[in-house]
């Protein structure tokens, strides 16, 4: 967790933003989500801090925290970024394996398929079977080792990627000039390494843009410049993922041939391009056009049509072979799984009931970190998870296909995971019960809540708010002080005090002229009134809220408009925290107790529930920083958010208690009003968890800039109190008015 002082960049503040450099980028509405979305869903994807695509969203972590600098984690996210979009735009998941290269001949039309294929019989005899998991799959049954074909394919793809990036965008090439060079430092001595692994190496370092100073073994200097010359194919603007792919083999059945032992220091050399090409089996001829053709650079193959019918098996064992280490700013690449689920009308359901667990599960097992070299194990590991990860990936698939969308599904069902109930088995995890209407019950243990203290970041989104609505804050904290004397009353006729009571001691002095023993009591005190109210505030932080907002027409004549509206990108979320703000400083000054909270989330068993300041907690600098953090997220399941704050006002003492729901738009979350058959299921969930709310004598306010919140707030909050606002600039005037009344 970043510190207060971190250099730390988060997602959720800049997520709007990267969506529209990713739209300028791809020309396509590409969605960008967190991470750990897709590491939940445990369908093959395991690492949670590089960023990754699915082929039809891109995930990044949360929170960058790599460098010491904060332009440099936001350097590394960006070039993170900007890779996975260029899988998407420059095509690393349209791979056809019939479509043409343009850089080679090909061959794959020609391979046959290893007849032992993962010890399994697939049954086909001769060529390739065309209803194959996906084109991808197709590809890769050609290799009697997929995992080494999955590594080369990657390197050279993402080096494909890489190079057309660094030629469309050149604003972004110094970005990627620093992270190639801090990647160069980390990678392994190629010295260190056995002979197909330093090839590998030698592959990856090309990528990077290094030229000199590589190591590679004498016996096989002929293989590294072909490699050199297919590498720098791959690298012309012209190259296609298919391209990737006929290198792919090529180099593959270069490797496998290689026994992957270790050498010693007098058995390398230092790579040199030679001036002659390798006369033995290939060569590139052909230069650039005047016309900049790409086409005019082609691979020249001599002998291999002729002889390579089937690609060979790896020689020596092949667990002593080990994927080389990855580039962390390309991400986590797996386009066999993102061309699987981008393309569902290419996977239909009929075409997926052929579908087998077994080849599912081949494909998630290909996708794992190998064994390490020393391990005494054979064979394939029986990795106890795969056969739940297949379970995921047919439920993946299935909702992704266009025409299960399609399908009106039963208001009673709830198709949002429908596992049954959940556990808390993490710390500050609750679980809370969902009321559903179309059953008139209960679903038990249903929604489980994770509890997380904001982020700290610095003052001063707290300290500019103060500054520029200072017009706005001194008329609240006018309207508050205008209550303070109905706070303190006069207690007369005290034995001690700091001022005397005028009438008692009047009184006194009469008492002795008149012989009269005169009372003792004769000063006076305040004492202040307390006014026993416990307030919490809960914050939709839920996507939406990061959409900005326009200029209204009436906020010209509005004191404090001009700083409200210099700021460029304002956001539904920004208004929201600003009035937040304002209050919790008018709230400072009459002592009320307070607590600000935020939630979203992403399903029924992750609803984020962020405390910014609990209602027992001191309003102190630390809080004041949170405040500059609160951001949009995910989506928008009001019940159980509803539910956790009731339980903390359940435990406050006040005899007054009231929330107070800030929200952009109706409930909404997967499987929780996204269909028309759900929208009553939310509302009603969200409308009975108010009800158990006023049960325990919380007095429930719902404060909504939704413009069409009329349509279910009728429903929602029937026998409560809301207000639509109509416009949402006003938010941080009317959220004090609105507590005033309510609650003095």
């Amino acid at each position: 967790m970043p510190t207060i002082d971190s250099p730390a960049v988060e997602l959720a503040p800049i997520r709007e933003m990267l969506r529209l450099y990713c739209h300028a980028l791809t020309e396509r509405s590409v969605d960008l989500q967190d991470l750990k979305q897709l590491v939940e869903k445990n369908i093959g994807w395991s690492k949670n801090d590089v960023a990754t695509s699915d082929g039809a969203a891109i995930f990044l972590p949360s929170v960058v925290e790599r460098f010491d600098l904060e332009s440099d984690n936001f350097d590394f996210l960006k070039v993170m970024l900007t890779q996975q979009s260029g899988h998407i735009e420059f095509g690393s998941f349209d791979f056809r394996f019939d479509r043409a290269a343009t850089k080679f001949a090909d061959f794959r039309g020609k391979l046959a398929e290893p007849p032992d294929y993962h010890d399994h019989d697939h049954g086909h005899e001769g060529h390739h079977d065309p209803s194959s998991v996906t084109e991808l799959t197709r590809f890769f049954k050609l290799f009697p080792n997929k995992r080494l074909a999955l590594d080369i394919f990657s390197i050279v793809e993402s080096s494909r990627v890489e190079a057309r990036i660094r030629h469309e965008y050149r604003g972004i090439a110094k970005a990627y000039d620093e992270m190639r060079r801090r990647t160069l430092k980390l990678r392994p001595a190629m010295i260190l390494l056995p002979a197909r692994e330093v090839l590998l190496e030698f592959m990856v370092r090309l990528s990077l843009g290094q030229a000199r100073g590589m190591t590679i073994p004498s016996r096989h200097r002929n293989i590294a410049r072909e490699i050199h010359t297919m590498a720098q194919l791959i690298a012309e603007p012209g190259a296609n993922v298919e391209d990737a792919a006929e290198a792919t083999l090529r180099i593959y059945a270069r490797l496998a041939k290689i026994k992957n032992d270790y050498l010693n220091e007098d058995q390398f050399e230092l790579f040199t391009q030679s001036s002659n090409r390798s006369k033995r089996s290939s060569r590139r001829v052909g230069s650039n056009s005047s016309n900049g053709s790409s086409r005019s650079n082609r691979w020249v193959d001599q002998d291999v049509e002729g002889s390579m019918l089937t690609l060979p098996s790896l020689a020596g064992r092949e667990r002593e072979y080990l994927s080389p280490q990855g580039v962390d700013y390309r991400g986590d690449f797996r386009p066999e799984l993102a061309q699987l689920l981008s393309r569902p009308e290419a996977n239909s359901r009929e075409q997926r009931k052929s579908l087998t667990a077994e080849e599912l599960a081949d494909l998630l097992r290909s996708q794992r970190t190998p064994k390490r070299r020393d391990s005494d194990e054979e064979g394939e590991e029986q990795d106890p998870q795969t056969s739940q990860m297949v379970q995921n990936l047919l439920r993946e698939l299935d909702r992704r296909d266009p025409r299960m969308q399609s399908v009106t599904q039963r208001p009673s069902a709830q198709a949002d995971d429908d596992t049954g109930p959940l556990t808390a088995t993490q710390p500050n995890t609750f679980i809370y019960d969902e009321w559903n209407v179309f059953e008139n019950r209960y679903r038990s243990n249903w929604c489980k809540v994770h509890e997380k203290i904001m982020l700290p970041g610095d003052l001063n989104f707290y300290r500019e708010t103060l500054l520029s609505r200072r017009g706005l804050l001194k008329q609240i904290r006018g309207e508050f002080e205008q209550v303070m004397p109905e706070l303190y009353r006069k207690e007369k006729r005290l034995p001690d005090g700091v001022e005397h009571d005028l009438d008692a001691a009047i009184e006194a002095l009469t008492d002795l002229r008149v012989g009269i023993t005169p009372s003792e009591k004769v000063f006076w005190r305040q004492h202040k009134i307390d006014r026993d109210v416990a307030v919490a505030f809960l914050l939709d932080m839920s996507g939406s809220t990061g959409e900005a907002i326009a200029r209204p027409a009436e906020a010209a004549g509005l004191q404090d408009a001009a700083a409200l509206f210099d700021r460029t990108q304002r956001r539904i979320i920004d208004v929201e925290r600003e009035a937040i703000v304002l209050m919790s400083d008018a709230l400072e000054t009459i002592g009320d107790r307070y607590g600000v909270y935020g939630f979203s989330g992403h399903g029924r068993d992750n609803v984020e529930f962020y405390v910014i300041k609990d209602i027992s907690e001191d309003f102190g600098a630390e809080v004041a920083k949170r405040f500059g953090r609160i951001g949009p997220l995910h989506a928008t399941r009001m019940g159980p958010a509803i539910r956790h704050t009731t339980m903390k006002l359940r435990q406050e003492p006040s005899r007054a208690k009231f929330l107070f729901l800030i929200s952009d738009g109706r409930p909404q979350d997967r499987g929780y009003s996204q269909e028309s058959s759900e929208k009553a299921y939310a509302v009603q969930d969200t409308r009975m968890a108010l009800i158990e709310a006023r049960r325990e004598g919380i007095h429930s306010f719902c404060l909504t800039v939704d413009k069409e919140g009329n349509d279910y707030l009728r429903t929602m909050m029937d026998d409560f109190s809301y207000e639509v606002l109509a416009d949402v600039s006003l938010l941080p005037r009317r959220l004090p008015q609105l507590y005033r009344k309510l609650t003095m």
